[in-house]
């Protein structure tokens, strides 16, 4: 008789006190900080290049997380090499689960009124094709503050009480936190946080199948770059 091996059931690994700071910082890092250094662009007479201010916004979440965060990131990464063979078929998946779902999104999006591009996106371009630096920062730092808070907090938190909640809140807020401060202006845009929900299912079924949260970085560092890659490609033609 052959037996099925059954998921590993998900064990959010955070402690009490790491989620608590962790939605603390989560408001903090995306409105508080933002403010912050638009304020010292305004006052002061020698404005930060856009490197610079990609560093430090990132930058800080990368302290918060390598000092508050630690032990969940020292736990994950024990987690990944003891799951090794798991988690990278789970990063496989993961791919054609985004794959599938963007598909789909594309065909809901061409339903809804056209609108321009993605600002999140042009405003990427934008800034590629001046300042090289912000192309590492979004690939290697991005992901990890990206998916301690979104996979690790919020995913982590409310996996607790709902296995739906935790996929549906964390994919309405990592839509929202790339593209609420262009819907401020034009509340149209706030559609586009529907591009991000693929990525951010896929992202939170790898967190949740691995157990680890480095799958899901190294996952976020591979679509980041991916992306860079097909929008310079997509502007080229």
């Amino acid at each position: 008789m052959t037996i099925r091996k059954l998921p590993i059931p998900f064990e959010d690994p955070l402690r009490r006190s790491q989620r608590v700071l962790g939605w603390i910082y989560l408001l903090v890092h995306v409105f508080v900080l933002p403010e912050l250094l638009d304020l010292y662009d305004y006052f002061s007479p020698d404005k930060l290049s856009i490197t610079a201010t990609q560093l430090i916004y990132y930058g800080v979440g990368l302290v918060f997380c390598l000092t508050v965060m630690y032990s969940f990131l020292r736990g994950g990464f024990d987690v990944l090499a003891d799951r090794l063979p798991m988690c990278l078929m789970a990063m496989v998946l993961g791919f054609l689960i985004d794959y599938a779902l963007s598909a789909a999104m594309s065909l809901v999006l061409a339903l809804l009124p056209e609108l321009a591009e993605n600002p999140n996106n042009e405003a990427i371009l934008d800034t590629n094709a001046v300042e090289g630096g912000v192309r590492a920062v979004v690939i290697f730092l991005v992901p990890i503050v990206e998916e301690v808070l979104f996979r690790g907090v919020v995913f982590g938190t409310l996996r607790r009480r709902s296995r739906l909640l935790a996929y549906a809140g964390s994919a309405v807020l990592f839509g929202l936190y790339h593209i609420w401060r262009y819907a401020l202006i034009e509340p149209a845009y706030f559609l586009y946080a529907l591009e991000y929900v693929p990525v951010s299912v896929a992202l939170a079924w790898i967190y949740e199948r691995c157990g680890s949260i480095w799958p899901g970085i190294f996952f976020h560092m591979g679509i980041n770059a991916m992306s860079f890659y097909v929008l310079n490609l997509m502007q080229n033609l």
